[in-house]
């Protein structure tokens, strides 16, 4: 299992086996799948794991802030242009928005993660570069550990994954 829990962000992987017993040519036999599930949420914004664009999406933000970062970091005043929104429809039909957005002060680089509901920010955090780049392994370490789910016949024969 993998966990990681700062400022409001938090991501959890963990990896199960599950067995699966068959017949195979009046034989039995024993099949193992591993069931990995992957929970990310910012600051009560909760992505699962069978979202993959959302969870790639959230991880572009964080490369791209980062490559900026290190390009804009010894000019002064270089500003680093990014506003990206995820939005997902949340309790009682209002509209969840996850903003990620580059901001700069006393010629500081950070990213502001804010969540709004139906347009008021609900909670908001700032992390500096270090911090963007602990964000970024573990996004990228919960990705890698996903899998696709086999699909499989009446006769328990894989046909696709």
């Amino acid at each position: 299992m993998i966990t990681f829990n700062y400022k409001g962000i938090s991501i959890e992987a963990s990896t199960e086996i599950a067995s699966q017993e068959i017949k195979e040519e009046q034989r039995a036999r024993i099949r193992f799948d591993k069931i990995t599930r992957v929970y990310v949420s910012f600051l009560g914004y909760t992505i699962d794991s069978g979202n993959l664009s959302d969870l790639a999406f959230a991880k572009a933000c964080t490369q791209y802030f980062l490559q900026s970062y290190w390009k804009r970091n010894n000019k002064q005043g270089g500003k680093i242009d990014l506003a990206k929104t995820l939005l997902q429809d949340g309790d009682h039909c209002q509209e969840l928005a996850l903003n990620f957005t580059a901001r700069q002060k006393d010629n500081k680089h950070y990213l502001q993660i804010s969540l709004q509901v139906a347009g008021a920010t609900l909670d908001e955090v700032y992390l500096d570069g270090q911090e963007v780049i602990m964000l970024d392994i573990s996004l990228g370490k919960a990705i890698s550990l996903l899998t696709p789910k086999p699909l499989y016949t009446e006769d328990l024969a894989i046909i696709a994954y």
